[in-house]
């Protein structure tokens, strides 16, 4: 603690300085100290948001590409509504990365970690609805999926993001984070953090997404067996095991740092989460739709799910690719 001293010619008088404020020894004087965060004009700072408008500007590309072949086979294939949620998750991922710029607030300690908790969780449960859908589709007696299994995929969609809005808004009510001053002791300055992600509800948002990318990855190692046109496994797994790895190493690392390194640490990891599945799960597709076109055509996905499943009938082929593209209940769908 420093004092601040006032000298009389025969007594010399000190008092502590108020936490705000700081002197140097000896000083007859207390000036305030400097409040230090993550601030707009920083390189890092500016770095992050450049990335966040980077992403947000390919998931629109992304987006409209969709948008612009929508009559081709992989744009059906992806699943329509479930593709639009996968989208606006990846939107909201990405602008939670701005969250964690700027003098923190009550309203923005509130909001970074659940908005990022929410938005990846509404992009698992589509990659995991999308691959139910398939393989509910694939795996069907010809012709005859039930209604449950017809349905599944818009349950996973509805219940994934529904259970973590349900933790976020339950730990912001019983334990929410919130904005605080620290004052280190000896120093010209003060910290202004968010406090609170080391709390049992940041632990479980945390939990319940890894839940939801473990159940992604096991789908899609379930249908590895399935025709190239439609598995997704390998992207799946690259994206899934980037979350993993990028979580389980810097969850140690936001729990001990402080100040301005905790939010770049945070958007940093929001980020690379982002940007990692995004690529796994579109990256190709995209490049197959613009620079290889005879390969998204009917034609061609015909040709290969046939030549990887040799042994089952023509008929039973164009049930299941019609169910998968179309989402046809039942009957055998033409491909022309």
């Amino acid at each position: 603690m420093r004092l601040s001293c006032l000298v009389f010619p025969a007594v010399q008088k000190c008092w502590p300085c108020p936490l705000s404020e700081w002197s140097e020894r000896g000083s007859a004087s207390c000036w305030p100290k400097s409040c230090i965060f993550l601030s707009w004009l920083e390189p890092i700072s500016i770095l992050l948001a450049s990335l966040a408008a980077l992403g947000m500007l390919l998931t629109v590309s992304v987006l409209v590409v969709y948008i612009r072949h929508g009559d081709t086979p992989i744009v059906k294939t992806a699943g329509g509504f479930i593709f639009y949620c996968n989208m606006a998750g990846f939107l909201c991922a990405f602008s939670s990365t701005l969250l964690v710029i700027g003098e923190p607030t009550s309203l923005k300690c509130k909001l970074q970690k659940p908005v990022f908790g929410i938005s990846f969780a509404l992009c698992l449960s589509s990659v995991l609805a999308k691959t139910v859908r398939i393989l509910c589709s694939f795996e069907s007696p010809v012709g005859r999926p039930s209604k449950l299994q017809m349905r599944l995929y818009l349950i996973i969609m509805g219940v994934g993001p529904f259970i973590q809005c349900l933790i976020c808004m339950l730990w912001v009510y019983l334990d929410p984070p919130d904005a605080r001053r620290v004052y280190p002791e000896g120093e010209p300055h003060m910290l202004l953090e968010c406090y609170g992600d080391a709390s049992l509800g940041s632990s479980f948002v945390n939990g319940y997404l890894c839940f939801l990318a473990f159940c992604a990855l096991a789908c899609a190692m379930k249908s590895q067996s399935l025709p190239a046109n439609f598995n997704d496994a390998q992207g799946i797994a690259y994206a899934m095991m980037i979350f993993f790895v990028t979580w389980l190493a810097v969850t140690p690392v936001l729990h001990s740092s402080r100040g301005k390194m905790a939010n770049v640490v945070l958007g940093v990891v929001i980020l690379l989460s982002a940007y990692s599945s995004l690529a796994a799960l579109f990256l190709y597709k995209c490049y197959v739709i613009l620079f290889r076109p005879e390969r998204n055509t009917a034609k061609w996905i015909k040709k290969s799910t046939y030549d990887h499943l040799p042994s089952l009938s023509l008929s039973f082929l164009l049930c299941k690719i019609g169910l998968v593209i179309l989402g046809m209940p039942r009957g055998v769908v033409r491909l022309n």
